[in-house]
Parts: C-alpha cells; sequence; structure tokens
C-alpha cells in the first residue's frame, strides 16, 4: 500500500526537519554563516538561495541538513563562522536540534490532549466494548451493559469479573447482565487471551474527560518527562545487559506504516515518541554526536585551546565504533521481527 511508503518518510522527514531546524535558526540568531539548509539527502534537485545560504532539495526525501561556516572543522578567519563564534553560541547551536526534538514531543502530546482529553478507568462493571467474534457478541452484550454476575458470583467492579473468571475449571459460564434495565442471563464460552488468561470478550467503560489549554500543557510536559525516565531505564538496562527492545530503521519504518493504520492522530504521537527519543539519544555524550559535540565545546572552552588532532581522531574513531555496535544491534533485531 502507499501509505507503507509514504509514513515511513514523513515520519523520519519531521523529525529530523525539526532537528536540522533547530540548528539552523540558533546559527542564524547567533549570527553563524548557514551556507545550506537541505531538504532530504543525496543529489540535489534543485534550490534557492536567499542571501547567504542556499535552500535546497535533495533526492532522497528523508530528513534533511546544515552546512554550517566552519563546523566541519575547516580553518576560516571568517569571523561568523562556527569555530571562531563564542563558546556558548556553539554550544546553544549544538544542543537546539535536540532541545526542538524535544519540544516537538512535548508540543504534540499537548495538542493531544488538548483535542482528544484523557479517560480514566473508573472500575464500575459495566461493558466499554465488545471483542469482535467472541461469545459475548454473539450472545447480545452491547456497550453499556452492566454485569451483575459471572458464574454466580456478584459482580460490584470491573476487576471482580478477572478475580472470577481465572479459578474457573468450565469454560461455559453463565453471566447476569443489565440491558436498558433489563436483566437478563446469558451463556458465554470464554475464550483465550494472548497470555492464556481466559475472557469473556468484552472491555472495560472508560470515562472520558476534556481538558483547558492549561492543564493540557501541564500533561503534555508530565508526559514528556515520563518517557525520557523511560528511556533512560531503557538505556541503563541495555548497558547492564537487560533485555532491551531497540528497533533500527528498518523496524522504525514497519512500526510507522503499523501505526498509520489507526489514524492521523496516533502517527502523530509516535513522531512525538520517536522525537523524543531522538532527541534523548543525540545527547549522549558519545563523539560523533551532539552530546559528545558538546562534552568536546566544552572541553575546548575551558581549556582555551582546540584539542590536537591526533586526539580528536581517537575519539572520533570510538564514536565510530560504539555507533556502529549500536546500528548493527538495531539491525539485528529488525531482522529478527522481519522473521516473526
Amino acid at each position: 500500500m502507499l501509505i507503507n511508503i509514504l509514513a515511513p518518510i514523513f515520519v523520519f522527514a519531521v523529525i529530523v526537519l525539526i532537528h536540522e531546524g533547530g540548528h539552523f535558526l540558533t546559527a542564524k540568531l547567533t549570527g553563524m554563516k548557514v551556507e545550506e539548509f537541505a531538504v532530504g539527502f543525496g543529489p540535489k534537485l534543485g534550490g534557492v538561495k536567499k542571501g547567504e545560504t542556499l535552500y535546497s532539495l535533495r533526492a532522497i526525501p528523508l530528513g534533511g541538513f546544515n552546512r554550517i561556516a566552519g563546523m566541519d572543522g575547516s580553518k576560516t578567519d571568517d569571523p561568523r563562522a562556527f569555530s571562531n563564534r563564542p563558546v556558548w553560541a556553539r554550544l546553544l547551536v549544538i544542543a537546539a536540534g535536540s532541545l526542538f526534538n524535544v519540544l516537538l514531543a512535548f508540543f504534540i502530546f499537548t495538542g493531544a490532549f488538548l483535542y482528544a482529553g484523557y479517560q480514566t478507568f473508573p472500575d464500575l462493571p459495566v461493558v466499554g466494548s465488545v471483542l469482535s467474534g467472541t461469545s459475548a457478541e454473539k450472545q447480545g452484550i452491547q456497550a453499556g451493559d452492566r454485569i451483575l454476575s459471572v458464574a454466580g458470583k456478584d459482580v460490584k467492579s470491573w476487576t471482580d469479573i478477572g478475580k472470577i473468571t481465572k479459578d474457573l475449571d468450565s469454560r461455559i459460564i453463565p453471566v447476569k447482565v443489565s440491558h436498558e434495565g433489563e436483566e437478563k442471563t446469558l451463556t458465554i464460552i470464554m475464550t483465550d487471551s494472548e497470555g492464556g488468561r481466559p475472557i469473556i470478550g468484552i472491555s472495560p467503560y472508560l470515562e472520558h474527560h476534556k481538558v483547558g489549554i492549561g492543564q493540557a500543557f501541564l500533561m503534555g510536559g508530565e508526559r514528556s518527562v515520563y518517557l525520557l525516565k523511560m528511556m533512560v531505564t531503557g538505556l541503563v538496562d541495555m548497558i547492564s545487559g537487560h533485555e532491551a527492545d531497540v528497533a533500527g530503521p528498518i523496524g522504525v519504518a514497519r512500526m510507522s506504516a503499523q501505526v498509520a493504520d489507526t489514524g492521523f492522530l496516533s502517527l502523530l504521537l509516535f513522531i512525538a515518541l520517536l522525537s523524543l527519543n531522538l532527541g534523548f539519544l543525540n545527547l549522549l555524550p558519545i563523539p560523533l554526536l551532539d552530546g559528545g559535540v558538546l562534552i568536546l565545546t566544552l572541553i575546548e572552552g575551558i581549556s582555551g585551546r582546540e584539542l590536537p588532532d591526533k586526539a580528536l581522531y581517537y575519539i572520533q574513531a570510538v564514536g565510530v565504533t560504539i555507533l556502529l555496535g549500536l546500528f548493527l544491534f538495531a539491525m539485528c533485531n529488525d531482522i529478527q521481527g522481519l522473521m516473526k
């Protein structure tokens, strides 16, 4: 399907362009010379030059890049080159890409809460939805019905249902429901969930809440902080040798297509998650990543001189080794996912 191709392109393009846009805007604001801002990679399809900056379109529509004078380590006397700007300006430009990724996630989460609100689980024995193809659907249980008893045992809350069904020997049980004030007893054949637990085939009622803009901003911030904490935990697990779920480009592309099938809001939330992930990972103190460049820039600012070329070579070699290892690990996970 076309969406399987367009969704990953859209996801990668948005995340990387926001990241590079952060570098671009802060470079301009701090007086640096931006020679090119490119949308995409590979051969140049065309471009427009405004002032000193070429705005170009590249053949591979997966993100983009900036070409800031002096940022490639070349020596120049241009006072507006990256290498000749104050330390604080260089630090700001380096960190801005990841900061913009975090801000993108924050604003998407905020907008999602403002648009869709949020749901809570009141633990009432009320049916929210019925799983398709189950005995519950065939027997006529509908959303809004109240479960009064299961297998002859009274139900006062939704959690009572699971407690009752998990200890039953028979998969054929009577379920008493109240539908629009009318009580009736139905014979239900339970099925197994993915985890092997017997289920009736009904989902609980969730209470929907609308939020104002102030609460949406607060909840967007809380969601961003929570996910960042989860990412830290996942990184610690991976370093300590515990099982970690890491996806590479193939895995992300597959998930993009799957999420896009569920709706545009779901795709936006997926973009927010990936953008937050990119912002976090890119600030890790690994050479070649923005975090590594931040550390080197700080060292140069404190010492007042540039690191020797030989030291930079070994530092970059370490960075390449780490990144290559992470890439291979992620690709192995992607391949295993394709084989399942």
